[in-house]
């Protein structure tokens, strides 16, 4: 794991490369592996917050509405916010993971009501894709509660190197993942 620190606006930004590797010592950055479902979390601490980035497979997600209809028992339940349709991602190809934020208070260590938050991601590839704006839906899993709460959608990302900007009001940090 490589790990880059930088400070600005007022905030702490860290940038990591994720590759397959155990967990680190408690209160600092680590990649969390599961080969079956291909998942990485990063936890970073940036400003007033822990900022913890996922991205796994892509996940089934249901308007409020659709959830009391159906009773899903896997994925994720829209609060606000846009989903991205099953399709096509702004032109670029199939949804294939989904991307979210868990945002904390550092101090308390509980979730954050109504933070404004945006989540770009752009390939680091020979070709360097443009960034792209996730459209930020607020969810939570289908049977878990508030505490629970975090943002992002499904995405468009194949397998290859990415850098991920997540800002919170403030704060922001910056995430090197390798999928």
């Amino acid at each position: 794991m490589i790990m880059r620190k930088t400070y600005g606006a007022a905030a702490f930004a860290a940038a990591i490369i994720a590759l397959p590797s155990a967990a680190g010592a408690a209160g600092t950055p680590a990649h969390t592996s599961s080969m079956a479902m291909g998942a990485v979390t990063i936890p970073v601490t940036a400003g007033a917050y822990r900022m913890t980035l996922t991205i796994g497979p892509r996940e089934a997600m249901y308007s409020q509405a659709q959830a009391r209809r159906t009773h899903p028992t896997t994925g994720e339940i829209m609060l606000r916010g846009t989903m991205m349709m099953g399709g096509m991602s702004m032109g670029m190809g199939m949804l294939n993971r989904h991307l979210e934020v868990y945002v904390l208070d550092r101090r308390t260590m509980r979730p954050v009501s109504n933070p404004m938050v945006s989540i770009t991601y752009q390939a680091l590839s020979p070709m360097m894709r443009r960034p792209v704006q996730v459209p930020v839906a607020v969810m939570v899993g289908v049977s878990m509660d508030m505490a629970d709460i975090h943002y992002g959608n499904n995405v468009f990302m194949p397998a290859g190197t990415y850098r991920v900007s997540v800002h919170v009001n403030t704060a922001y940090a910056t995430y090197t993942v390798r999928l």
